[in-house]
């Protein structure tokens, strides 16, 4: 299980143990425990120190130390004046050359210690060519905490940013590893242990471990009826070739559900029918080729679900708001709602949410978070995690903030999910979470784990669709084909 910290849990508890411990013997600890990370990854001959003013600067300098005493050359260069006072008394001990205008392609590895974990603001202006040419020197690079110029609350790049090999982060890693920019910034990472104090406010990273064994076992003495019955409501004029929507009713059979229905207007029927043979295709009332607004079907469809997923490719409509205050208010189970379902509460109001009886799963990309809060942007994007917290807190629902990485939250727990790769930045993949999402919760029901575990099976059959195709070139549709490879594992 990894948890990671903000900048302002992890100064809380250094300051605690510092009063315990002793700041000077915390650095000790930690520079030499960097070393000898160091040291099992690779044997390097010529090593800089990147030291910077502060307490980061101080661990790169007692690192250099231990490197030095294995009989590795070691120089420091200073790129600004050391304040720290532990720093400083290590400085006085390190024995290495001080260089002034270093080289960095002279060096087979050098060691990040500018910044650290309490980066937040913009890179003064000398950083950034020393950054690029420490990115450009073909050494290995390893960094202390946090990769320099990588916000460590948000992983946004503070301008320029370094691309670590390795990091090594102390007691816990820091939250911006695994958000934005941040996860471009590193290639490896390790976290050593100094016995800092234990948090207060953690922050969940998931792991392929935490999925192992959470679905539900499958009975031979079952049925059809025993795993559940998913539906899609999807389609309209606007997005007639959507096949991505009828891809993704196929994504609930493969998450094990026992029937699965794709509801589209009726005019888009025959394009639908006979896709999948395997779904259940039914026509809604149609309104100039967008959902008409029908309760006796709505009846009909929450009686026979177990979970329900709409908004793809449905545009935005008066009748598709009529729907979905019809559902979140009279279905009694799980609501997925996505896309243009998203768009239409933005239109039309988002009190819709209030006072729901539905189990609802919000699945909304920054800019259709935007419309839903009015919240810009970048707001959101500076403090991805507090965002989703507040929102699924005031609405009494989970979360699901797409981005590089997924930031999940039912309002209390925040799960972050940073499984996939660019293969994912294309069109259709919210469609496919939304079907996988839908089957996941008619089998195995609402939680914020079977969330994740949904964000982590895209992820995963993503990373697996890769290994033999470029990132580029891959479909949605070629990366749901790995789906049954990664519940394989996940039941192993």
């Amino acid at each position: 299980m990894m948890d990671a910290l903000t900048s302002d849990e992890i100064r809380r508890i250094d300051n605690i143990t510092c009063n315990s411990i002793g700041s000077i013997n915390l650095m000790e600890d930690a520079g030499k425990k960097m070393a000898s990370i160091i040291l099992r990854y690779y044997k390097p001959k010529n090593v800089l120190l990147l030291v910077g003013g502060g307490g980061n600067g101080g661990d790169s300098l007692v690192c250099g130390r231990y490197l030095l005493n294995e009989g590795i050359k070691t120089s420091a260069y200073i790129i600004s004046d050391v304040k720290n006072n532990d720093a400083i008394s290590n400085l006085k001990l390190f024995k290495g050359e001080i260089i002034e205008n270093p080289i960095f392609r002279d060096y087979d590895l050098i060691i990040d210690g500018i910044l650290g974990n309490n980066q937040k603001t913009p890179l003064k202006p000398n950083l950034i060519p020393i950054i690029k040419d420490v990115n450009s020197s073909n050494s290995i690079i390893v960094s202390l905490d946090m990769p320099t110029g990588i916000n460590t609350d948000n992983g946004l790049s503070l301008g320029e940013f370094i691309r670590s090999d390795l990091v090594i982060s102390v007691e816990y890693p820091k939250i911006g590893l695994f958000l934005q920019d941040g996860l471009d910034s590193y290639k490896k990472l390790e976290v050593i242990k100094i016995g800092m104090v234990p948090p207060r406010d953690i922050i969940h990273i998931d792991e392929d471990i935490d999925f192992k064994g959470i679905l539900k076992k499958r009975e031979r003495n079952s049925n059809k009826s025993t795993y559940g019955r998913a539906s899609i409501i999807a389609g309209s004029k606007d997005y007639a070739g959507a096949s991505y929507i009828s891809y993704n009713a196929l994504n609930q059979f493969m998450m094990g559900v026992g029937y699965s229905y794709l509801y589209v207007p009726e005019s888009l029927y025959e394009l639908y029918a006979l896709r999948f043979p395997e779904i259940i295709v039914s026509r809604i009332k149609d309104n100039s080729g967008h959902i008409a607004f029908d309760k006796d079907l709505l009846d009909k469809i929450m009686k026979s679900s177990d979970a329900i997923s709409i908004g793809m490719g449905m545009g935005v409509s008066e009748d598709l708001y009529k729907t979905l205050d019809y559902l979140i208010h009279n279905y009694s189970k799980t609501l997925i709602i996505d896309a243009d379902a998203l768009n239409t509460i933005s239109k039309y109001g988002i009190d819709v949410l209030n006072n729901h009886k539905a189990n609802i799963v919000l699945t909304p990309h920054p800019k259709e978070a935007e419309r839903l809060s009015g919240i810009a942007v970048k707001d959101i994007l500076d403090n991805p995690i507090l965002f989703a917290k507040e929102f699924a807190k005031k609405y009494n629902l989970i979360l699901l903030l797409k981005g590089a990485s997924t930031t999940i939250s039912n309002g209390d727990i925040i799960k972050i999910s940073a499984f996939g790769n660019s293969g994912l930045a294309k069109g259709g993949s919210g469609d496919a979470l939304s079907g996988i999402l839908c089957g996941i919760m008619a089998t195995n029901g609402y939680s914020i784990n079977n969330v994740a575990l949904g964000s982590y099976i895209l992820g995963m059959a993503c990373e697996k669709a890769c290994k033999n195709c470029s990132e580029r070139s891959i479909t949605i549709s070629a990366i749901s084909m790995h789906i049954g490879e990664v519940l394989k594992e996940i039941e192993n």
